[in-house]
């Protein structure tokens, strides 16, 4: 089991406070020079905004200067930490476990490994689309 390893970010912005809305860490920062711990992955998507987010320590430069990986869960059951990119393409020409990791990623949903490729696509279309809107007789 490996550790995660943990990057200091300070808020660099204007806000008197603001609230991560990138990457997904949940961390809020109490206005300019506020400092918060997140995970690598999410210090490289946050330090894609510059005018927003900074290192605080210089020392984690080498640690975030690669690129944003997602984790895959191969059909054997072995976790492997992939490109972001490769989320990037078509659903029909993603795997299983791609489908699974973009859901989880960009959707915040879980799905389930036993779905087929189809259903798991679908149920990616379906979240994308977003809640039906109310009918007149729904309304409370």
């Amino acid at each position: 089991m490996t550790a995660i390893v943990l990057i200091a970010l300070m808020y660099v912005g204007k806000k008197p406070w603001t609230f991560d809305n990138v990457a997904g860490s949940g961390k809020a920062w109490d206005g300019p020079g506020d400092v918060q711990e997140v995970t690598v992955n999410q210090a490289r998507r946050l330090l894609q905004h510059p005018d927003q987010w900074a290192l605080a320590n210089q020392e984690d430069a080498a640690l975030v200067s690669g690129e944003v990986t997602v984790q895959v869960t191969e059909p054997s059951g072995k976790t492997v930490e992939v490109p972001a990119t490769v989320l990037k393409k078509p659903f029909e020409k993603m795997s299983k476990p791609e489908l699974a990791a973009y859901a989880k990623t960009e959707l915040k949903l879980d799905l389930l490994p036993a779905l087929s490729k189809a259903a798991m696509i679908n149920a990616i279309e379906e979240a994308l689309k977003g809640p039906e809107p109310m009918t007149e007789g729904e309304v409370a």
